[in-house]
């Protein structure tokens, strides 16, 4: 099954798309060599053989300065754990939310999922 790459500029709300890569690599480059219209946005790499399958997080040295995510390498995540995640951010279960609360302080924030929330087909409660 063939993948389609795109950049998820995750500094608006919701998240736009930005061009189409045939490769992970393809798409790593092109967060590393800049997005035009994009230079100081918050970008992330999204895996699509429709739906979005997976996310991923560009090394640290190409995210904004004000991110807490610290990795020198793309980190992939399957988009089902990331939906599960939300889910978790938004539960009216302490038990869940506390289990999530960790990831709010990393690449998976709420603040940057709540953005992605139509890739990734959930609805933001409240």
């Amino acid at each position: 099954m063939s993948s389609t790459y795109r950049l998820l500029c995750i500094s608006h709300d919701p998240a736009l798309l930005e061009g189409e890569y045939v490769s992970s690599v393809e798409a790593e480059a092109a967060v590393a060599t800049g997005v035009q219209g994009h230079q100081q946005c918050d970008l992330l790499i999204g895996r699509y053989s429709y739906p979005l399958v997976e996310v991923g997080c560009p090394a640290s040295k190409y995210q904004p300065a004000d991110l807490r995510c610290l990795h020198s390498k793309t980190m992939w995540v399957d988009s089902v754990w990331l939906r599960l995640l939300a889910a978790a951010q938004q539960s009216d279960d302490e038990h869940l939310t506390a289990a999530a609360a960790p990831f709010d302080r990393g690449c998976w924030a709420w603040e940057r999922l709540r953005r992605l929330r139509d890739e990734l087909g959930f609805t933001v409660r409240g």
